[in-house]
């Protein structure tokens, strides 16, 4: 896997910054989808299910998004993960610790599993609220990088959660009520974007599963290889953007009618 993720934290903030600004405009010209970003964000779990009882995946549309919009309401992000392919082939990717959650408060909402399972996977808690970038700083990146007026196609996986986070981080508001004004805000945002879990599905009934399980079916990591846990965020970025691309090449033209359909919103 090409492309070795780059941790950003305070620090290092603004001369990663300039490696990102000199990224995005190769991203800009559009040649067959030749250039693609993709997200991932991670977040301390949840904590919110449907009063009703039932399991998220037989939730409607509108009763997942109560209870995405509720979640987000109450955790905090922790770090993004943008991976960019650029129109001559070169692969980027960031991973943005964020400032915000400090792990040793009583009143952060969080999944005690999700903690340590991130804990192991590298996450270092102690450091984010010290050394931590503040979501605007990130926000006035993004958008005064070009990267987001450039309309690439955007990648994730299982994005429900992820695009709902970053939603926040970008507009800096809570999510709004109603998932079509939410589905609004992405198309505004991000314009085409697809989901890597529904469209491995759709290419292969048998390709299901973890990221990790995906990207070994699509023979993009070799089966006997081990895929690292480090760096959570930006290798999560990494791997739906190289499965978003062999996805791409598979399906062909069909791609396109999965836009906008997120895995754990419109979609199982």
């Amino acid at each position: 896997m090409d492309g070795a993720v780059r941790s950003v934290w305070a620090e290092n903030f603004d001369t990663e910054s300039q490696v990102l600004r000199q990224v995005a405009p190769h991203a800009q010209h559009r040649q067959d989808y030749a250039n693609n970003v993709a997200l991932n964000v991670q977040y301390p779990g949840c904590v919110v299910v449907h009063s009703n009882g039932r399991h998220h995946r037989d939730l409607t549309t509108d009763e997942k998004y109560e209870v995405i919009r509720a979640n987000v309401a109450l955790l905090k992000p922790l770090q993004v993960g943008i991976a960019i392919l650029t129109v001559d082939g070169q692969r980027f990717a960031w991973e943005f610790n964020l400032r915000g959650f400090d792990v040793e408060s009583d009143d952060e909402a969080r999944d005690p599993k999700s903690i340590a399972y991130l804990t192991d996977c590298g996450v270092d808690f102690n450091r984010l609220p010290r050394d931590g970038i503040d979501g605007c700083k990130l926000r006035c990146l993004l958008q005064d990088s070009g990267l987001l007026k450039a309309r690439p196609s955007w990648a994730t996986f299982t994005g429900a959660y992820h695009v709902a986070y970053f939603v926040t981080i970008m507009s800096g508001k809570k999510l709004p009520d109603s998932v079509d004004a939410f589905m609004e805000m992405v198309r505004e945002l991000v314009g085409p974007l697809y989901d890597v879990k529904r469209l491995a599905r759709e290419h292969d009934g048998s390709c299901v599963g973890a990221l990790s399980n995906v990207v070994k079916k699509l023979a993009i990591v070799p089966p006997g290889e081990e895929i690292s846990k480090s760096k959570p965020a930006g290798t999560g970025s990494m791997l739906a953007l190289l499965a978003f691309q062999t996805l791409k090449q598979k399906l062909g033209t069909n791609t396109e009618k999965y836009s906008h359909k997120l895995c754990g919103l419109q979609s199982i």
